[in-house]
């Protein structure tokens, strides 16, 4: 059986040998040469005064320096181990009590969530506390009784601590709890759970009613026999592990020596707080820095095959499917949509996968599984993927043409998130797997002090500072309807959008403000606008949304993704959207979401925007309906094309000859492929340089982007040589090729809007 304690004695004791061959050890005492041995090192005296060779001191103290060792190993467990308060307090207040009654503490969560790592961490406080900590692993215990005994027989063989005198296992078991506290930590438990009955009535019940406290680490929560068993019900407790925070993914990041925002921000979001993924992610990232062509899927389909590996999982593999892309989904509803209603025995058996959870509006993915299955879905079969889609988003717009109020509002968030591809920056998500719970509301005066103060963090992006605050000022005083606030937990404000309606008493603000802009936006309306009374308003001009950097519970990307969500469901129907900006990031947002683009006159963006390069983003909705709309901002259309009508298909010779010509223009104009976009060498190299930026447009990939990056430092290579740089198989190579031709041609269609 794997013990951690008795493999460290182990290294600990070839690591001595290795010294005793060393030239610089002699017989004599080490403290008399010039170097210091590793014992002396670590604190351990070395004894060695001429008593003979080390060899013999080694199989004398090797389970003192393995001790040693087991010391500096907790130390460094507990350096960079963060969150899980709660749960260490619980055990850190059981070692605290003096006469700690015999408990049981089950420990559940999904793969990946961390489970073992605290057990250590548990082990290490009952160390610290001079208590004993006894570590088994579920799945050496071959499933049954003698097993199970077998295991923690092994413990009393190897395990420094233990009683040498003779005995069966209970009576030594026994003669340690009356000697120390002892935890006895089961990893895996899942793999004995079949033999809880006999573990429940006849192990423990043999034991001393306090000293001991059992640690369950199972996938699955505490079970109805044990629930439901009245005379446990005082000895035993159940805790749910959850996803670790920002906040604690942040520290954990610094503990391991991160100090790029950017990059701590990307793991943040990559690793959805599984602590697995964050591990997986910071060694990659560690080991090769990550280039926008990386490819991250090979992690996805790790974690993916870890959480799949539980029983009941393929036997619902459409229902799980269907749930990697709506966040959530009513019984009623996944049984309409799979053709068949869901049974109760079925219902039971998928409440029993740990990465199934309840919600309010029904049952949903663990958020971490959900993203890191779906991306392993979408990598492997995207054919399947987007078909699957497409019958969800079909399934979504009927009853979001019968929904009113706040039901509108929820089946809206469902479909964009269910299209959260498409609303990124910098390759960061922006929208929550909780996005129909997160609402914006009225601004409030007290609000205001905050607002300055997110506007003034991000004073770096501003124009003129001092206009922005100003400008602030008067839509609190004159117009604070145009303001909307999302506020955080104890009411603060964490994010804010600000714009007007278009008409006869905001234009001339607006005029004031930015004397001749509205003139460049609208050459050919702007004299309407000036008339127009606010019944006949029809365009939402966008000013102003900041975010905080400096929630605890929501990253700066997630608090996009509200105001986000918020524009598109409180400002935009039926309106005509207009923003002018120079931000990268936006335009980035803007332009995957379908805008159309112009750039602004010379002479307004060196007067206004201090020549910086700032372009007219617009949306024109009015007298579309709202599920028009909708399908719009995610790129569907009812007759099956996702992006605008591409009526030809990109060829893998077009494709290499365009990008070798992406740096001249006039070369360009010459290709198949501008001839097939109709488009001139200037425009289709705006196109490919976009395709070639840090971030790629949707539907783009990591996987696609290599590719494309293949083709333009080595066209000539053929499939075999292609495939092991990429270092991918024949068949892979073919499908990501296919997917690549597929995806490219999107984006240039969709760009040349």
């Amino acid at each position: 059986m794997y013990n951690p304690i008795h493999c460290i004695g182990l290294y600990s004791q070839r690591y001595l040998t290795f010294i005793a061959n060393s030239s610089h050890v002699s017989d004599g005492c080490c403290h008399q040469e010039k170097e210091v041995c590793l014992l002396c090192r670590i604190g351990t005296k070395c004894g060695r005064s001429g008593a003979g060779p080390i060899s013999r001191f080694a199989e004398r103290r090797d389970i003192a320096v393995m001790q040693k060792l087991a010391e500096i190993l907790d130390l460094e467990r507990s350096r960079l181990f963060v969150g899980r308060e709660s749960e260490l307090d619980l055990v850190q207040a059981w070692l605290g009590h003096a006469q700690a009654p015999t408990e049981v503490l089950f420990l559940s969560g999904m793969a990946g969530m961390g489970k073992s790592s605290l057990l250590l961490q548990f082990m290490n406080m009952a160390r610290r506390k001079d208590a004993a900590a006894i570590w088994l692993d579920g799945r050496a215990c071959t499933g049954s009784a003698a097993g199970f005994m077998e295991a923690l027989q092994d413990y009393f063989t190897f395990h420094p601590q233990a009683p040498s005198e003779p005995g069966s296992i209970y009576q030594q078991l026994a003669n340690l709890i009356a000697t120390k506290k002892t935890l006895l930590c089961i990893d895996h438990y899942d793999s004995i759970q079949r033999m809880e009955g006999w573990l429940r009535e006849a192990f423990l019940p043999q034991l001393p009613a306090a000293g001991l406290l059992v640690i369950l680490a199972s996938r699955q929560d505490l079970s109805a026999a044990w629930a439901s068993d009245l005379a446990w019900g005082s000895r035993s407790r159940s805790i749910q592990l959850g996803a670790l925070s920002r906040e604690e993914i942040i520290s954990c990041l610094s503990q391991m020596g991160w100090q790029n925002t950017n990059e701590m921000e990307r793991l943040c979001s990559r690793s959805r707080g599984l602590p697995l993924a964050l591990n997986l992610y910071a060694e990659q990232m560690r080991r090769s820095p990550l280039e926008s062509g990386g490819s991250d899927w090979p992690i996805s389909m790790r974690i993916s095959a870890a959480l799949l590996r539980e029983e009941a999982s393929s036997e619902f593999n459409d229902l799980i499917e269907i749930l990697c892309i709506v966040p959530y989904a009513t019984i009623e509803w996944l049984g309409k949509f799979l053709g068949t209603p869901l049974t109760l025995q079925e219902l039971i058996r998928i409440n029993r996968l740990s990465y199934i959870r309840p919600t309010a509006g029904g049952i949903a993915l663990h958020d971490a599984a959900r993203f890191f299955l779906a991306d392993d879905f979408r990598t492997r079969e995207p054919e399947r993927y987007r078909t699957l889609w497409r019958r969800i988003i079909d399934e979504l717009a009927l009853e979001l043409g019968h929904a009113a109020g706040q039901e509108k509002g929820r089946i809206v968030s469902l479909m964009l998130s269910a299209s959260q591809d498409m609303y990124q920056i910098d390759s960061i998500p922006l929208l929550s797997p909780k996005l129909d719970a997160l609402y914006m509301e009225p601004f409030q005066p007290k609000d205001l002090p905050c607002l300055h103060q997110m506007m003034k963090e991000e004073d770096k992006y501003s124009i003129s500072s001092e206009i922005d605050h100003a400008i602030m000022d008067v839509l609190a005083s004159y117009f604070p309807d145009c303001i909307r606030v999302y506020r955080g937990s104890e009411e603060k404000p964490l994010a804010f959008t600000a714009g007007l309606l278009l008409y006869k008493e905001t234009a001339a603000l607006l005029e004031r403000l930015f004397p001749g802009l509205l003139d460049a936006v609208f050459p050919k309306e702007i004299r309407l606008l000036r008339r127009a009374s606010m019944e006949e308003a029809d365009t939402y001009y966008h000013l102003r949304a900041s975010a905080s950097s400096h929630s605890p519970d929501y990253s700066y990307h997630e608090l996009i993704g509200i105001i986000t969500k918020d524009l598109i469901t409180h400002h935009s129907i039926g309106m005509r959207f207009i923003l002018v900006t120079a931000y990268r990031e936006t335009n980035e947002l803007l332009g995957n979401a379908g805008f159309r683009i112009r750039d602004l006159p010379d002479h307004i963006r060196d007067h206004l925007f201090q020549g910086a390069k700032a372009s007219i983003h617009e949306q024109d909705w009015r007298g579309t309906n709202f599920v028009d709309q909708i399908f719009d901002l995610i790129h569907f259309t009812p007759d099956g094309n996702e992006t605008l009508s591409n009526p030809f298909e990109l060829t893998e010779k077009e494709v290499k000859t365009a990008i070798a010509l992406m740096n001249d223009h006039e070369a360009l104009a010459q290709s198949e492929l501008a001839d097939k976009l109709s488009c001139s060498g200037v425009t289709l190299q705006q196109k490919l340089h976009s395709v070639f930026s840090d971030s790629p447009p949707f539907p783009l990939n990591s996987n696609n982007l290599a590719l494309l990056k293949l083709y333009a430092k080595a066209p000539q290579l053929g499939v075999e040589m292609a495939a092991q740089q990429l270092h991918m198989s024949r068949a892979t190579y073919y499908r990501i090729r296919k997917e690549t031709l597929l995806n490219l041609r999107d984006v240039l269609c969709r760009r040349l809007v």
